[in-house]
């Protein structure tokens, strides 16, 4: 027997390809030689360099969040820098005019301009726009007379003589004034409706910020959602919330007029009516009185006002109305200091100014 047909030799194909292959195996060697094992090894499925940049990602992003902060902020100081700075005399843009309008007896249109020195005046069912420098805008209605005192950076005043106007005001506290005939009357930052009549009278209504007004009589703020009405001469009364009933109003004008004795009862009906939307009124009559602390007025602003919010009838006697900034701090009002959080005044008003005016007529 020849070592090839040897049987021990059968099966060694099968472990070192020494021996003859079997049909089959030869058969299944062919069908499976695409898929035999070539010695290298397969490429990775996810190569571990690629993990690398989203690393470098993940430290970049504060970065990223932080250069567009500083960039925000950098664009806000810009517009409030470009917004503030006005050139000394610099006239003001007339926006609109509807009716008989004029400038020193000419006749006025949407390219005038109001100089300082200048006054404009509306006529029967005429209104004007204007934009005041840059931090905002007013509407004079029909029958105005305003003038145009002084305006630059950080300064710009006006006269309102006679009529009805509106104003939308974005800028640091005192920056827009209007002199009447009842007194100066001061932007805190807002928008308000001011009437002015050549014997004193007019009124005031606050919608948003704070207005404070200043005469010979004393000195009166006045908060959003608030009126004043001065009488003849120019008298300032005591502000109130637009929603106070008729009877609160007749007993607050009551007990205001009371300046040397006061009467107990009118107190009593003012108290009756009286509504924690109310605390504005009775503040400043303290303001005004401050003999009223010794009474029923003292106790309910105590019983309404936060108990943080300390003040008491000793410090009223020796310090008079300083004693009530606490009080006045506690009001549910925005704070005057913080006038830039009024930031929609900084924007052109929807509403139809107009419409604001004859409204605040009734």
């Amino acid at each position: 027997m020849t070592p090839t047909s040897d049987p021990s030799r059968e099966d060694d194909y099968l472990w070192d390809r020494s021996g003859a292959a079997d049909d089959e195996v030869a058969r299944l060697e062919r069908v499976l030689s695409a898929h035999r094992w070539r010695g290298t090894r397969p490429p990775a499925v996810l190569p571990v360099p690629a993990r690398a940049p989203v690393r470098r990602t993940r430290r970049r992003l504060p970065w990223a969040l932080a250069a567009t902060v500083a960039a925000l902020a950098f664009g806000l100081h810009a517009f409030h820098e470009h917004r503030l700075r006005w050139p000394a005399a610099q006239p003001w843009q007339v926006a609109q005019v509807q009716g008989a309008v004029r400038i020193d007896g000419a006749p006025a249109d949407a390219r005038s301009r109001l100089a300082a020195g200048s006054v404009l005046e509306t006529g029967r069912d005429a209104s004007a726009r204007l934009r005041v420098a840059r931090i905002g805008e007013m509407v004079l209605g029909e029958g105005a007379r305003l003038r145009l005192l002084d305006t630059r950076s950080g300064r710009h005043r006006t006269q309102l003589e006679a009529g009805r106007m509106w104003a939308r005001i974005w800028a640091p506290p005192g920056s827009f004034g209007v002199a009447t005939p009842a007194g100066e009357v001061f932007d805190l930052g807002c928008e308000f409706v001011l009437e002015a009549r050549p014997d004193g009278g007019g009124a005031l209504t606050v919608r948003s910020g704070w207005v404070q007004v200043d005469n010979a009589w004393r000195e009166v703020l006045v908060p959003q959602g608030a009126r004043v009405d001065f009488g003849e001469g120019g008298k300032p009364g005591i502000p109130f919330d637009l929603g106070a009933s008729a009877a609160f109003r007749s007993a607050l004008r009551e007990v205001d007029a009371q300046a040397a004795q006061v009467d107990g009862e009118a107190v009593a009906r003012l108290l009756a009516h009286a509504r924690p939307q109310d605390a504005i009124s009775l503040l400043s009559l303290l303001q005004a009185h401050p003999r009223l602390a010794e009474g029923p007025v003292f106790d309910r602003l105590s019983a309404w006002l936060p108990a943080e919010a300390r003040v008491t009838r000793a410090a009223i006697r020796a310090d008079g109305a300083r004693a009530l900034s606490p009080w006045w701090n506690a009001l549910p009002y925005p704070r005057i200091k913080r006038w830039w959080m009024q930031w929609p005044d900084a924007f052109a008003a929807r509403a139809d100014a107009d419409a604001l005016l004859r409204d605040d007529a009734r």
